[in-house]
């Protein structure tokens, strides 16, 4: 049961938009409700259990995908860039002045966030001045919706590197040999997920099925000498599950901060409504304590 809420919670991406009114006059659509935290991977299944072929190989699967919580990250800061201008003037429809009193504000804004690799991160906004007089609102929902972006990415993005897309079975989960690889499969009272790899043991695809949605998640991974990195997720949403789907594909490029690999870029695109870009700098990391070496 533990293990199917963990699985949930980092499948189910919320599609996180700028719930904002620019000061152009142009809206985005709100954003949902964003995704609860995301926990580290379960434990082994013990070794008295009975284990099948296909969970033996899913177990021994683990291995083959990047995972820096097992190599001691604990946690991560990192200043965020962003281009406040090409957003205003993508989402306003005119070309906005460089002394344009809101886009002055948001350049006085300092982002950075800080991650545990366990939740869903947290941005920090620093301004070092006050929005102009009118526009507290927008300022407000403006910081919101970065919010609920990085929430929405780091309860995703966590998942991949902290062991839980390719978790250890335990007694909710059945794990079957298929034509082209495995399949396991989980239920709980409140979720049902199903997750296919193909025959190398490469995880496809990800689909969880509530009461409220119905969401298909489609990593990409590239091989490198630490495990397969993730470098894109493409998410298929429907909310309620009889609505119609809204496509967001996440892109992440990587950077070596103290031999862990970090993000250094992020793109985040919902289909049919615009894309975000951010890039990650300056990051400084926190690692578990060094046992102390035996007399």
């Amino acid at each position: 049961m533990a293990r199917m809420t963990r699985v949930t919670r980092c499948v189910v991406l919320p599609l996180a938009l700028l719930a904002l009114r620019l000061p152009a006059g142009a809206q985005t659509p709100s954003a949902p409700d964003t995704a609860p935290s995301t926990s580290a991977s379960p434990a082994p299944t013990p070794p008295h259990a009975a284990a099948s072929p296909g969970t033996t190989k899913l177990i021994a699967a683990r291995a083959l995908y990047y995972t820096p919580t097992t190599q001691g990250l604990q946690s991560f800061h990192c200043a965020v860039a962003f281009d406040w201008k090409d957003m205003l003037t993508r989402y306003s429809g005119a070309t906005v002045p460089d002394d344009n009193p809101f886009l002055q504000y948001l350049r006085t804004v300092q982002l950075g966030v800080t991650d545990d690799l366990k939740g869903a991160g947290q941005l920090e906004w620093t301004a070092s001045a006050t929005p102009p007089p009118g526009q507290e609102d927008s300022a407000a929902k403006m910081k919101d919706g970065m919010q609920q972006m990085m929430t929405g990415f780091f309860s995703s993005w966590n998942a991949y590197m902290n062991g839980s897309m390719v978790p250890a079975p335990d007694a909710t989960t059945t794990v079957t040999e298929t034509p082209d690889g495995l399949r396991m499969h989980a239920t709980a009272p409140d979720a049902d997920v199903t997750e296919l790899f193909d025959k190398n043991m490469l995880l496809t695809e990800a689909h969880v099925v509530q009461t409220t949605s119905d969401v298909f998640a489609y990593p990409t991974y590239i091989d490198t000498p630490d495990g397969r990195v993730v470098t894109a997720i493409r998410t298929v949403y429907r909310q309620p599950p009889t609505a119609p789907p809204a496509e967001l594909t996440l892109n992440i490029a990587y950077a070596p901060v103290q031999n862990f690999r970090l993000p250094e870029s992020l793109s985040y695109e919902l289909k049919n409504i615009g894309a975000f870009a951010f890039k990650f700098s300056a990051c400084s990391v926190q690692t578990a304590a060094k046992a102390p070496d035996k007399l």
